[in-house]
């Protein structure tokens, strides 16, 4: 096979030096040659073969941007050479080298996924142009390529931006609207705790004004000059009484205000417990002329170690509750005992008693279970009772007595260790017979 033109006559200069790497794979040794001279003389890489044997062999250790290879009409079995040549380098773009230029070799050239095609003989310039074309066709490729690869790494990028963008609102969003939740909780809570300091407030005010318009009235019965000496004494211990009565209220206060505080603090020493709530019995029935209370408890001392004057607040509260709650003529039973660990104080009345949904809320503050014109009181009682006790490291439970009669009455057990730091555990209060 010739070549149309020499290399040396041709009238487009070659360049010194071109990039690039082909592969000229022809049956037609001398063509192979040729062409392999021209283009190396061009400065371009150039590997040989005659059989798709030898370029496999040629293959081994390099690849090649380009490859030249023939495509017979007579025979297919240079299409299956071609094939099987863009096999071995998928990236490179074929040039076919046919022996007629006729539509039917231009399809079959395109079909076997072929860039151009040359027409042997080959005419030098034509091949120049060619294979330049084809090489910047495979750069602009790769180029292309290559740009794809950035696009398609900054489009991952981007969505894991996004994706982090989107759970970063979304998290901010959730803690935004927990946020508002629990603003809402808190306005909610605010708005219910000043409701219940308004209540408070004029709870309070109404309290006070009970005791004070006794004081009052009587302290200006006192001053009238014609009054007799027993009338007198008579004024007198009414605004006494009322004064105690004032006093055990802003005491209650000011205890329930360090309970709610964590400011409460006890002054514990050895205390006769049973003779402690002896006392407070004993001023009951000589204030309270309607009610039957009754005491028990040992001949002997029940000593523990206490707070005296909260043991007594703590009883107080109990049993001023109890004639609250109890009729007219009623019973008031105290009493007291002792085990191994522990002393126990009792209070029980025989009124309507207690329901049993309402037991664990005559427990919190402000709470009174019934709201009658004739029971006053703050609703503190049992919410200090129960701060003291817990205070002691002891127990207050409730509950209801038993019996056919309708005022079976409640029953409140306190339960407190006898010594300061005592392993307490919980248990139901020992029978007090």
């Amino acid at each position: 096979m010739r070549i149309l033109r020499d290399p040396s006559s041709s009238t487009v200069e070659a360049p010194a030096r071109r990039g690039g790497h082909i592969l000229v794979l022809d049956s037609d040794e001398s063509l192979v040659r040729t062409l392999g001279a021209i283009l190396r003389h061009d400065g371009y890489e150039v590997l040989t073969a005659v059989s798709l044997y030898d370029a496999i062999i040629g293959l081994h250790d390099q690849t090649v941007d380009m490859i030249l290879s023939e495509l017979r009409a007579d025979d297919a079995d240079g299409e299956d050479t071609l094939a099987r040549a863009r096999a071995l380098v998928p990236g490179a773009v074929v040039i076919v080298l046919t022996r007629y230029a006729t539509f039917e070799s231009a399809l079959r050239a395109l079909r076997a996924g072929a860039y151009d095609y040359l027409v042997k003989p080959v005419d030098v310039d034509e091949l120049r142009l060619t294979v330049e074309r084809g090489l910047e066709h495979a750069r602009l490729q790769r180029e292309l390529a290559s740009h794809m690869r950035e696009l398609e790494a900054a489009h991952t990028q981007l969505q894991g931006f996004n994706s982090l963008l989107q759970q970063q609102v979304d998290d901010a969003t959730r803690e935004l609207r927990s946020k508002v939740h629990a603003l809402d909780d808190a306005n909610a809570h605010l708005r219910r705790a000043q409701e219940e300091h308004d209540r408070f407030v004029a709870m309070v005010a109404h309290e006070m004004r009970g005791p004070l318009n006794p004081i009052i009235n009587y302290a200006q019965l006192a001053k009238r000059p014609a009054i007799s000496r027993e009338q007198l004494e008579h004024y007198t211990d009414i605004i006494v009484e009322h004064a105690f009565r004032l006093n055990r209220l802003v005491d209650d206060l000011q205890t329930a205000t360090r309970l709610s505080t964590d400011q409460f603090t006890l002054h514990r020493s050895e205390c006769d417990v049973a003779e402690a709530v002896g006392e407070v019995v004993a001023n009951f029935m000589a204030t309270v002329r309607d009610r039957v209370f009754t005491f028990e408890r040992p001949p002997e001392a029940v000593i523990a170690y206490v707070d005296h004057d909260r043991v007594l607040q703590a009883i107080r509260n109990l049993i001023d509750n109890a004639v609250k709650y109890s009729s007219e003529g009623g019973a008031v039973e105290a009493s007291v005992w002792r085990d191994e660990t522990r002393v126990y104080m009792r209070v029980r009345d025989y009124g309507a008693g207690i329901p049993e949904a309402a037991m664990a809320e005559i427990f919190q503050a402000f709470k009174r279970l019934e709201k009658r014109p004739d029971v006053g009181g703050t609703g503190l009682g049992l919410y200090i009772t129960r701060g003291i006790v817990k205070e002691h490291g002891g127990e207050l439970t409730v509950a209801n007595g038993s019996g056919p009669e309708r005022a079976h009455g409640a029953i409140f057990t306190i339960a407190l260790p006898l010594h300061p730091h005592p392993i307490f555990e919980t248990t139901p209060a020992a029978d007090a017979n």
